[in-house]
Order: C-alpha cells, then structure tokens, then sequence
C-alpha cells in the first residue's frame, strides 16, 4: 500500500529514503501524471516574469523603433513607401541598423544592406541566421497598407495573448523533453539498479528517474524566476539527476529501517537465585 502522494514527492524528494523506497515498491505506472502536474506548477511563475518583459518591451523599447517605421504600401506585388531610399531602422541604443527599405532597386540583398530585414519593391528577405534566409513575395498581395497604428495594435493583442501561448507551449515541450529524460535516465538506472536485490522493473526505474529529476527542476525554476544563472548548469542539474537516482535505487534495495525504542542505558544485574525447597508438612513426609 502506498505511503506518500504525489504532493510529497517536491520536498521529500531532496532527502527522503522512505519515499522512494515507496515510488520503487509500491506506486503504480510510470508517474508521468505526477510529471505533468509538476510542470504545470513549476512554468507559472517563469512564463509569468517571461510575460512582465515582454509587456515592459511593448510599453518602453518597442516605441522606439516603431516611430521609424514609414507607411508601407503593397498594390498589385509592388511595394512602395512615401519617404528618401534607402530608408533604414536602427536600434535605438546600439545604432546598429535592423531593416532596410529600398525599393528603387538600389540594394537588392542582405549584405548590402547589412541589416536583418530586407524589404525591396518586390519581396521581404528575413535573416534566420549567419547562414540562412527566408524570403516573402508580394506577388500574391493585390493591396495591402502597413502603418505605425497597425502595428501598435498588433502589439497591444500580443500582450494579452502571449502569457497562456508562451505557457502552453513551454508545459508541453517540456513535458515531452522530461518524458524522453526519464526513459534514457531509467536506462542508466538498470545499471545501478543490477546488483540490487529485490530486482527494479523498467516502470519503477522511470518513476525513480521522474522523482530525481524533481530537485532540479524546482532549484531550476527558483533561479529563473530570481534571474540567477552559473555556467555548466546543464551538466551540474545532470549529475545532481545521477546522485538523487542512485540514491533512490539503492533506497529502494534496502528495508525500511527498523523504529523500535533503543534499550535502555542501564541494565542493573539481578543475580539467579535457586528455587526453595517445599517445607514437609509432617516428618512422615520427610
């Protein structure tokens, strides 16, 4: 019969023998359920701070750039905008120029304009990376009008939106990025777990991997959210995963430790005495 709940396993996990001598022996299925729970708890508070500077960016940083954007105008495939070309965007604390705007023909590439964003008369050409480009035609636009007021109102619909997507999207790949964890950390539990007797299932090994992991994420979560990060986290959040797993399985190969009162100090020595005799009743009888 169980012992502990899923809403044991976030603090007794740090510690506790007990407990996952009991996730080994006697929970059911692979806890993947408790998994999720804990990652729905775990990504509020991250993609809450996630939200707060994006909002902050909407509201302060994105002003800056947007007052530079010109009225862009797309009729029939052809783009066109009321101000001298090329016309450039910068970043308005480093200077560095983030698009560029030239529909004369000028500047027809990336390089030339040595920016992130290319719009020319015909096409849009995003920069993805040093070494890869997208690129957006208009040929298919029949009319279209791009303006600050738009844009700004793009931006104030992202601010609501962006919380429940962000914490969507961040629950789920996460979930999926832990599930594929505990498979290839119970694969390394079989081998602590080989000179181990009672012998672990495969499915115990996965909760056992589920509930080491459990410490990490919570200090992962509690340095995020405070904005603290120290290098080679990666490899320390394994390790810590190694040491709370073999932990736990050697836990799980042991007994529970015996909770009888200990003797006392002082034991005083009460010599054996012999058994009396019976007294005769009459000297017949002896």
């Amino acid at each position: 019969m169980k012992k502990y709940s899923i809403f044991h396993v976030p603090v007794m996990s740090f510690f506790s023998k007990s407990l996952y001598r009991d996730v080994a022996r006697q929970w059911k299925g692979v806890g993947y359920g408790y998994l999720l729970l804990l990652l729905i708890v775990c990504w509020i508070a991250p993609t809450v701070k996630i939200h707060q500077g994006f909002s902050d960016f909407v509201d302060k940083e994105a002003p800056k750039i947007v007052t530079q954007i010109p009225k862009l105008t797309i009729v029939n495939g052809r783009a066109s905008i009321d101000e001298p070309q090329p016309y450039r965007i910068t970043d308005p604390q480093s200077g560095k120029i983030l698009a560029v705007i030239d529909t004369t023909g000028a500047i027809r590439t990336l390089e030339e304009a040595d920016a992130h964003i290319l719009i020319t008369e015909r096409e849009a050409i995003f920069k993805k990376n040093e070494f890869q480009t997208d690129t957006f035609a208009f040929k298919d636009v029949n009319e279209f009008t791009l303006d600050q007021n738009m844009i700004n109102g793009w931006l104030e619909t992202a601010k609501g939106i962006v919380w429940p997507i962000v914490y969507v999207a961040a629950v789920l790949g996460a979930f999926v990025f832990r599930i594929i964890q505990s498979l290839i950390y119970a694969c390394i539990g079989l081998v602590f777990a080989s000179s181990c007797k009672p012998k672990l299932t495969y499915a115990s090994l996965i909760r056992l991997s589920i509930v080491a992991v459990t410490p990490g994420i919570i200090v992962e979560t509690v340095l995020f959210v405070a904005g603290v990060d120290f290098p080679h986290s990666g490899w320390c959040y394994f390790l810590a995963a190694m040491g709370f797993l073999f932990f736990g399985v050697k836990a799980a190969s042991q007994d529970e430790t015996p909770t009888n009162e200990p003797p006392p100090l002082y034991q005083p020595h009460v010599p054996d005495i012999p058994p009396v005799p019976p007294v005769p009743d009459s000297p017949n009888e002896a």
